[in-house]
């Protein structure tokens, strides 16, 4: 977790070296936390931070922050610091490539990395994730997404996701595996704030990248999200 912070110091950096960066930030408040369809609160709310460096050059940064609760760890932090680079294609769209590093501040042996790649449209964007050590071991993985929005309106919009997690090696105490998870649902904004209801789903393999033999279950529940932008 102490690593963190740096994406904020890149992210410093970033707009410094841009005249013409933006910040944007938000604060929410989430019903229950889901990443990648593995929960993170336990069930119970919890508050979230989120802030972003976009340059019209293309660099950008920024940092996500979580309250956790898990198992065997009490209350923590789980943090996400991301950069990379973003560039539009004579086509239309557009392509993007960085980096990512997740923190857990009560369950620092949990840290790990990723390095990504991405195609995206006005409506549709997809990236790929590779990680060479999954979740603090050795085991190498690959996170292809698929993120869609509609507006309904200027201030209603439906999203959608889907992910899914498979394995390229495997290591003790973990058996291998593969995650499915996907999100669906709806947005209203009202001046700085946005409100959000989710279906969250979650489909795995019995025993898919668990440390113990109880394995991962799948399961799926509401989300409800309260953000207000600054």
């Amino acid at each position: 977790m102490r690593r963190w912070p740096l994406a904020l110091a890149l992210a410093c950096c970033v707009a410094g070296s841009d005249a013409r960066a933006q910040a944007s930030g938000s604060l929410s408040l989430v019903s229950d936390y889901y990443y990648r369809g593995v929960g993170y609160s336990k069930g119970d709310p919890v508050p979230q931070f989120n802030l972003s460096f976009d340059t019209r050059s293309g660099w950008y940064a920024g940092a996500f922050a979580s309250m956790l609760k898990m198992s065997g760890s009490g209350r923590g932090v789980y943090a996400i610091g991301y950069a990379g680079y973003a560039r539009r294609m004579e086509s239309g769209g557009s392509w993007e490539a960085g980096a990512t590093n997740h923190s857990f501040t009560t369950m620092s042996n949990l840290n790990y990395r990723e390095v990504y790649v991405g195609l995206g449209s006005d409506r549709v964007s997809g990236r790929v994730s590779y990680s060479p050590a999954y979740m603090g071991t050795t085991m190498r993985t690959v996170y292809s997404e698929v993120n869609g929005g509609l507006a309904l309106s200027d201030d209603v919009g439906l999203f959608a996701r889907i992910g899914y997690l498979r394995a390229l090696s495997a290591v003790p105490r973990y058996t291998s595996g593969t995650r499915l998870d996907g999100r669906i649902g709806m947005s209203m904004s009202v001046d700085a704030w946005k409100l959000q209801a989710a279906w969250d789903g979650l489909h795995a393999q019995q025993g898919a990248y668990a440390q113990s033999g109880e394995g991962m279950r799948s399961r799926g529940g509401l989300v409800l999200t309260v953000s207000r932008a600054f």
